[in-house]
């Protein structure tokens, strides 16, 4: 089998366990401070659809609130996922600005699929060795297709940036997985799949196990 990122041969997720310190971990999220002002000006710049984010900061929970269009789901996305930090994201409104229409039909297929296939997901954004959206990533893109999922605990897609994939890599025993990808959408459902599995055998929800994933990484760089 290939490896994950191309290389290694495929670790066996079916022998992995959740481990011991991952187990009953207190989930702990704080809000995301943003630029508000920011995502206004240059959406408004680029007469782009979608209501930016107003607040100067967001939660998880604010992202996932009913939004009527999935470009209001996107910007409130990328302003939670890059906080305060803005590298690359005019390049991404750019990107997005050059075709609105075909990228709203990219979106809604996605958020659509989102909740019930994972791998096919990923896929519409990353059909190949490029992204469909200029500068919208795996890091990012499977941010969009976790809140898609407007917070139902058995809705399948997670997020997975190179935070998670490192400790998942280095503490967990998924040798095989690229720490910084992208990742194949083959290695998507995989990962989507050990979180469920994970969950179910220790009675939580995959993205509690994603955000302690997410903590620890910052614990294991202090």
């Amino acid at each position: 089998m290939v490896g994950d990122a191309g290389g290694m041969p495929m670790t066996d997720l079916s022998t992995l366990s959740l481990p011991e310190w991952a187990r009953g971990a207190a989930v702990v999220e704080s809000p995301v401070l943003i630029k508000p002002e920011w995502w206004r000006d240059e959406i408004s710049a680029r007469h782009l659809p979608g209501t930016p984010p107003v607040e100067d900061r967001i939660t998880r929970a604010g992202v996932r609130a009913p939004a009527d269009d999935v470009f209001t789901l996107l910007w409130r996305t990328l302003a939670w996922g890059s906080g305060r930090y803005l590298r690359l994201n005019a390049q991404r409104l750019t990107s997005i600005a050059a075709d609105v229409p075909r990228c709203e039909k990219l979106l809604t297929e996605a958020a659509d699929r989102a909740r019930s296939d994972p791998g096919a997901a990923f896929a519409l954004f990353r059909p190949g060795v490029r992204n469909e959206i200029r500068y919208l990533g795996p890091s990012f893109f499977t941010k969009f297709l976790y809140f898609a999922g407007g917070g139902a605990p058995d809705h399948p897609c997670l997020i997975l940036d190179r935070r998670v994939a490192t400790v998942l890599r280095e503490r967990c025993g998924w040798t095989s997985l690229h720490r910084k990808g992208p990742w194949p959408a083959e290695t998507y459902e995989r990962y989507c799949g050990l979180l469920a599995r994970w969950g179910r055998e220790n009675h939580c929800t995959p993205d509690e196990i994603e955000l302690t994933l997410f903590n620890i990484f910052s614990v294991d760089q202090n």
